[in-house]
């Protein structure tokens, strides 16, 4: 009897282990996609509030912001996106930190060029403060000609 009442403790430890990250993943997902409406949108208050103030964003191109500069690029439309897709996307969770990858695909509008197209592989951190997932860190490289850009929706 022992032995099965500390199997089912383990087993009920183990599960309620699994929904706690399950659900981790969920709210970084929703937040994600937040992130992603936002970065269309350049909605300072939005982007402000999905990202840690100690943000650091490299860009592909060679450029690293802070969340300031992030945020200001997005919504004085210096940089605009005016499509992102996101694909591929992994979370993976451990503890208050969680490391996304994904390939971003996207329409941009950049003051003084052409309209264009990115591709770009993505890795992000976020950290959970005080019950919210902010975005803690990206860093973006440019992906190869692809050959698996989904097919627009």
């Amino acid at each position: 009897m022992k032995k099965l009442t500390g199997l089912l403790l383990i087993l009920s430890l183990f599960t309620v282990a699994v929904f706690a990250q399950s659900a981790d993943e969920q709210a970084i997902k929703k937040q994600i996609e937040a992130l992603r409406i936002a970065m269309i949108s350049g909605n300072r208050a939005a982007l402000n509030s999905l990202t840690s103030p100690e943000l650091h964003y490299a860009h592909s191109m060679d450029v690293i912001q802070t969340r300031s500069g992030f945020v200001d690029s997005l919504a004085t439309k210096t940089w605009t996106f005016t499509k992102i897709m996101i694909v591929k996307q992994e979370i993976h969770v451990s503890g208050n930190t969680a490391t996304v990858t994904h390939r971003l695909y996207g329409d941009i509008k950049n003051v003084g060029k052409d309209p264009g197209k990115t591709a770009l592989g993505v890795m992000q951190v976020w950290k959970k403060v005080n019950g919210k997932w902010l975005l803690y860190a990206r860093s973006a490289y440019k992906l190869a000609p692809p050959n698996d850009v989904p097919p627009a929706s």
